[in-house]
């Protein structure tokens, strides 16, 4: 779908991930921006502290941080 939209065959629906790098580089356009999804992510841990799933999710928060701040979706 996105190879299609990216080669002038059509449009299409895409969450901002799939497509941040298309629209930074001009191979595809939002022309109506994008919406919140409402979707929230959740990483669960046991109770008793893991060091491996402690480095994990400071991993992932600090990820996460660094992509929204580097990539911010349009808005329409």
């Amino acid at each position: 779908m996105l190879e299609a939209a990216s080669a002038g065959l059509g449009v299409c629906v895409a969450p901002w991930p799939y497509v941040t790098d298309d629209i930074r580089f001009g191979r595809l356009m939002a022309t109506h921006g994008f919406l919140e999804s409402g979707h929230e992510y959740v990483a669960l841990r046991r109770a008793r502290r893991n060091r491996k799933s402690v480095l994990f999710c400071d991993w992932l928060h600090k990820e996460a941080v660094a992509y929204m701040g580097s990539s911010v979706p349009p808005q329409g």
